[in-house]
């Protein structure tokens, strides 16, 4: 009797003792490979996303880049077209002037200058003549 009851309680302390370890094992295991395939994943999505980040970062260089571009060759061409019109204008406006000035010494070579100044003397007599006759109205 004694042996049996000896092999029953072997046999429970090993039970038991098997029950621990496969209670804990099966945790720890699955910790490990939860910690290792959240890592290895992790490092994948970090590699992916920093691949990702390079390639957008290239094509916002190469929109940048060729948004430059196109805004010197408008920049160009609306000042090509600025200096062309502000030439004519300026052409324009100096002939104007040159036609004007002609004009002017024209109608100057025209009028005598002893004709002027008698027409101002006698402007300038209305002028006093006025003045008095307004003067006396106004006494009176």
């Amino acid at each position: 009797m004694k042996k049996v009851v000896g092999i029953i309680l072997v046999f429970c302390i090993l039970l038991g003792s098997s029950s621990i370890y496969a209670s804990g094992l099966p945790r720890t295991s699955l910790s490990k490979w939860y910690g290792q395939t959240l890592q290895d994943e992790s490092g994948a999505v970090g590699i992916a996303t920093t691949t990702n980040i390079k390639e957008v970062l290239v094509e916002i260089k190469l929109l940048l880049l060729e948004s430059k571009d196109k805004f010197n060759s408008e920049v160009s061409s609306f000042l090509g077209t600025q200096i062309t019109e502000t030439t004519s204008n300026l052409g324009d406006f100096s002939n104007d002037t040159k036609n004007s000035l002609a004009e002017s010494i024209s109608n100057l070579e025209k009028v005598s200058f002893d004709e002027y100044m008698n027409d101002e003397l006698l402007e300038e007599e209305i002028g006093q003549e006025i003045e008095s006759l307004l003067a006396d109205v106004l006494s009176n």
